[in-house]
């Protein structure tokens, strides 16, 4: 199967990494895979192992990169197009010509006035997807009340690529360097300070193990 994906950048972000993990699996099991991303932040393109291309965007909807788009879309003939979160669709969306259009959604809660005026127009791209993919059942509930929701709905929880996350060299040296020994259980979180992400249910985690003696 030929399949292009579509990210808004390669910022890392969960979205984005998941987007990136996800095409190079499938090109190892000898899936044709090509990437495109929007905008100019490279900070995750040594992680791809698939061909990557920018459309250098400069602006939010850029017409020059929406038409390179189009041409990588004439180029590669891809079977089915999978766009990570909105901004990607709105572009997967117009420059598709007809091909399948997958998108998969890793948000919940909107931050801002602006992004919840701007699901006003992505509400439509999201409608004529073929497949929409959510990344938890809670997530689906909470967008299906609030009319969000493809052609057809799917939950597939996010995996995590055990290969890329295996602990380094550097492991034993960062234990001493932060204080921590050898045998010292270690809890950590990395993630942007929003409520869906739910730092206090790791507190809690936290306080609950203590309780229990750890």
């Amino acid at each position: 199967m030929k399949l292009l994906f579509v990210t808004g950048s390669l910022v890392h972000g969960g979205a984005e990494r998941h987007t990136i993990g996800l095409a190079n699996r499938l090109a190892e099991r000898g899936h044709e895979c090509h990437f495109v991303y929007v905008k100019a932040d490279h900070s995750q393109f040594d992680r791809l192992r698939v061909t990557g291309q920018c459309l250098e965007a400069q602006r939010y909807l850029h017409p020059a990169a929406l038409r390179a788009l189009q041409g990588v879309v004439q180029e590669k003939k891809p079977h089915c197009i999978v766009a990570a979160n909105q901004y990607a669709l709105m572009y997967a969306a117009l420059a598709r010509g007809g091909v399948p259009l997958m998108a998969t959604f890793h948000t919940t809660q909107l931050r801002s006035v602006k992004e919840a005026l701007q699901m006003v127009y992505y509400r439509p791209l999201f409608w004529a997807a073929e497949r929409l993919v959510f990344v938890c059942e809670a997530q689906r509930r909470y967008w299906r009340r609030r009319a969000l929701f493809g052609r057809r709905t799917e939950v597939i929880y996010n995996g995590i690529d055990t290969e890329y996350w295996q602990a380094g060299q550097e492991g034993p040296a960062m234990r001493r360097a932060l204080g921590f020994g050898e045998q010292d259980l270690v809890i950590g979180m990395s993630a942007v300070l929003r409520a869906e992400k739910n730092h206090l249910q790791m507190v809690d985690a936290i306080a609950m193990l203590r309780r229990r003696g750890v």
